[in-house]
């Protein structure tokens, strides 16, 4: 069955109040239909930039681009996820992916663990979530290689790719396109 095109926009700066509810505004004025909010350290945490684009908008979905699974509990990214999708009047999806900067692990005092073991986790995390959520969330799954797309179509709503991968050795998360 053929879906809607959409167009969503990454904003990554919270800013003042003032001025993230003008971005969040400006956003669905010209059209967007998804706010997406990333999931990095130093940048702003999504579920409370999600809510406040929540009450500056009516129209657009709200959404992580891409939640880390490997910096979250499930029961408690349950929580976060249906207070969230509550306060923002059922419009969230959530994104979520394995994480691929090491430093941001290694600075947060978590693991990072090998590419197996982050798919084994996020796989985990989504199952978890199905589990324990009582409302339906649009999920969103990010990333690359024959795992993450097995999972993706076996839970995914909607598919997110890179389209690029990790310069070897880097441990910052600085990506090149995929050849």
């Amino acid at each position: 069955m053929p879906r809607p095109f959409r167009f969503g926009v990454s904003l990554l700066d919270s800013a003042p109040a003032a001025e993230w509810r003008a971005k969040c505004r400006r956003a669905e004025e010209i059209g967007y239909d998804v706010i997406l909010v990333p999931d990095h350290l130093g940048m702003p945490a999504p579920f409370p930039a999600l809510v406040a684009a929540a009450a500056a908008t009516e129209r657009p979905r709200l959404g992580t681009f891409v939640l880390n699974a490997g910096f979250r509990n499930s029961a408690l990214l349950a929580r976060e996820v249906a207070t969230t999708d509550a306060l923002t009047d059922g419009r969230l999806e959530l994104g979520l992916g394995t994480g691929y900067v090491q430093a941001e692990h290694d600075r947060a005092g978590l693991p990072f663990g090998s590419p197996r073991a982050r798919v084994d986790h996020l796989r985990h995390t989504v199952e978890e979530l199905g589990r324990l959520l009582d409302t339906k969330v649009s999920l969103l799954l990010g990333g690359n290689g024959r795992r993450m797309l097995r999972l993706t179509a076996e839970h995914a709503d909607i598919a997110a790719f890179t389209g690029a991968c990790l310069v070897p050795g880097n441990t910052e998360g600085k990506l090149v396109p995929t050849p």
